[in-house]
């Protein structure tokens, strides 16, 4: 062991890449008489090695893998795990190791790691009086998993070039699944990935689609975080052809997002639209706005009748059963709130106290939270209250103090894309949505990436 340690930075590569050709070596072997295990084998190896060489590789190699959500399942049971999750261990793996054999990767901490550390805090003060134990204990885990993953992109998005990877790898996704999405709602015969019929009443189904999303809201907030990236690149753009992709881009995102019919992202996207005309340029802001309402003046016109009875429909709770058990549900975690005001029911133990407190008028089926604020509080009791409070002063305080200096493109892509996803948080619970944290890194590393090449 005391040799292992001793060995040269430079021959840590050398290392990596002999237990990378061990692997290789044995997957040829076992793979001999299946060749399309043997394809992907190969591949996963190829891809496996590259990302233990660069873990800056796998940040975007996890940015390409998540919206495949339940389509990229590798198991199911006991647990679930995807290729992201693969992906996401690896490339841990690569980030830990990183600074024994390269010079130029040091571990950066900011404000905001605090502000993480409180909320797994607040976890562990539910755990004593958690409804349920086992499920709160996984559920810390998920969160020390989900501060790891913004600490890795906190420090690989700091690097300019990996932030411009990561930004064109998360639009490049979300333009496909738009376009599956979009091809899911026009072509009834397709029957490929998430879909879903909804009985709006009267004999009358909606369609909605997810592309490879197992929930049409998670799709759709996922492509409000791409169309907001997209949106931010465009408004700081300064040639034409660059800005002419981003704005095709952003038109094929906003028309995946109205065939989802998600009245959660529709709210989400208007306020970080707002978002980004406050955080532009000034000599722009005017004309943003005004193409941001011929914008939507257009979308009305075009769009199917559909998508403007759902926009017609958001602050509906008479008949709309979705609303009406969104709305009951606020009075009822404000009532756990007041009764478990100490530890909260446990994180991830909210549904088993919600029964008691479910009010007439809301859906039976849904014993989830769907309002993340007010969740947080009630499932870690006033740790949860504290730990919220902390965690979003820190990320203000490290955007905050560029302020005067203008905003740049990625530092406007994190301000409104955390203003989009928060506001939706008010409607869907979000804690372990992984774009959520990535906006948070994109918030850390964006002002240093500002700073750095300022004082270039």
């Amino acid at each position: 062991m005391t040799r292992l340690l001793a060995i040269d930075r430079s021959q840590w590569g050398w290392l990596a890449a002999a237990l990378v050709a061990g692997v290789f070596a044995g997957v040829i072997a076992a793979g001999a008489s299946r060749p399309e295990l043997l394809a992907g084998a190969v591949v996963a190896v190829i891809m496996a090695a590259a990302v233990l060489a660069r873990y800056e590789v796998g940040a975007v190699l996890m940015v390409a893998t998540l919206p495949l959500d339940e389509y990229g399942r590798v198991i199911s049971a006991p647990v679930t795990v995807t290729l992201f999750h693969l992906a996401l261990l690896l490339t841990l793996g690569s980030f830990a190791i990183a600074p024994l054999w390269r010079t130029d990767v040091k571990l950066r901490f900011s404000a905001v790691d605090a502000g993480i550390a409180a909320l797994i805090g607040a976890a562990l003060w539910s755990l004593p009086g958690s409804l349920a134990p086992t499920a709160t204990i996984v559920a810390i885990v998920r969160l020390v998993g989900l501060w790891a993953f913004t600490l890795l992109y906190a420090n690989a998005l700091s690097q300019r070039r990996v932030a411009d990877w990561v930004t064109w790898a998360l639009v490049g996704t979300g333009v496909g699944s738009a376009m599956l999405a979009i091809v899911q709602y026009a072509v009834p015969s397709f029957t490929f990935g998430s879909i879903r019929m909804i009985n709006e009443g009267g004999g009358s189904y909606l369609r909605r689609v997810g592309a490879l999303f197992h929930d049409p809201n998670f799709l759709a907030t996922f492509l409000t975080v791409s169309l907001i990236a997209a949106g931010a690149l465009l408004v700081h753009e300064r040639t034409w052809k660059r800005a002419a992709l981003w704005g095709g881009a952003s038109l094929v995102l906003l028309a995946g997002i109205a065939v989802t019919f998600s009245r959660t992202a529709i709210i989400g996207l208007g306020v970080g639209a707002i978002a980004l005309v406050l955080t532009a340029p000034k000599e722009r802001r005017m004309w943003l706005l005004g193409a941001g309402v011929a914008l939507v003046l257009a979308v009305l016109i075009v769009a199917p009748g559909q998508v403007t009875e759902r926009v017609a429909s958001i602050g509906e709770v008479g008949y709309n059963n979705s609303n009406a058990t969104r709305y009951y549900m606020l009075g009822s975690t404000v009532e756990i709130m007041r009764d478990e005001w100490v530890h909260g029911t446990g994180l991830a133990a909210f549904d088993k106290a919600y029964p008691r407190y479910r009010r007439l008028g809301s859906l039976s089926t849904i014993l989830k939270p769907h309002q993340l604020p007010l969740a947080m509080v009630a499932e870690m009791g006033v740790a949860g209250l504290i730990a919220e409070i902390v965690l979003v002063g820190s990320i203000i305080a490290v955007l905050w103090r560029r302020r005067p200096k203008g905003w740049s493109a990625y530092e406007a892509f994190a301000v409104a894309g955390l203003v989009a996803i928060l506001v939706q948080a008010l409607f869907q619970y979000y804690l372990y949505f992984e774009y959520l944290w990535l906006l948070v890194a994109f918030a850390v590393a964006a002002p240093r990436l500002a700073a750095e090449e300022e004082s270039v």
